[in-house]
């Protein structure tokens, strides 16, 4: 089908991309490619759709543009026994940064504890796994102003551990994601 020329079309869609441990063989720390920050949106090739959206790394395909007006990091974790507590959340919540970089210009940079994810699973019986912020999509941190992210401009989020990686971090296991999503409103030639 033909492009329509000079008209564009806006569809409100997330832009997401995780970091992951596939199994119990996968430690967090040799998972890294820089044992201070991991890059989202930076490294697509061999993920999954449950781990990416984009199609190539670090840019919008087309001349399609981006609107971001809201940022959440999400978190899975394995469910710890009431015996067991398991501290991989709070220890990276806590202990890091996160950075959303447009044209290698800063956007932000917050703690990561400032982008709760908005998502997660409650359990009926009250007792949930632990979870990085309300499983809501309206609990997440929403940008005063849009950023805009502009067609074939490389972008990406970053996330720093300034004091090293905590040992409960650094020693976790897979199968476990990480996703840093942008959300917002993708603007499209129409076909």
């Amino acid at each position: 089908m033909a492009r329509v020329t000079g008209v564009k079309e806006k569809l409100h869609s997330p832009l997401y991309d995780a970091f992951f441990l596939r199994d119990a063989q996968d430690r967090f720390e040799d998972r890294m490619t820089d044992p201070r920050v991991i890059r989202f949106f930076v490294d697509v090739q061999d993920k999954t759709r449950l781990e990416t959206n984009m199609q190539a790394a670090g840019v919008l395909p087309s001349l399609n543009t981006f609107e971001a007006r809201a940022m959440r990091v999400v978190i899975s974790d394995s469910a710890p026994s009431h015996d067991h507590p398991d501290p991989f959340i709070p220890d990276l919540v806590f202990s890091s940064v996160v950075t959303l970089l447009v044209g290698e210009k800063e956007a932000i940079t917050a703690p990561t504890y400032m982008f709760p994810s908005g998502a997660g699973v409650v359990s009926s019986k009250g007792s949930s796994p632990l979870s990085h912020g309300m499983p809501d999509p309206m609990a997440t941190f929403r940008f005063a102003e849009p950023v805009f992210i502009e067609p074939q401009q490389n972008f990406r989020v970053e996330m720093l551990f300034p004091r090293g990686l905590p040992v409960s971090v650094a020693d976790a296991t897979g199968p476990r994601h990480l996703w840093v999503v942008l959300d917002g409103y993708l603007e499209r030639d129409v076909q």
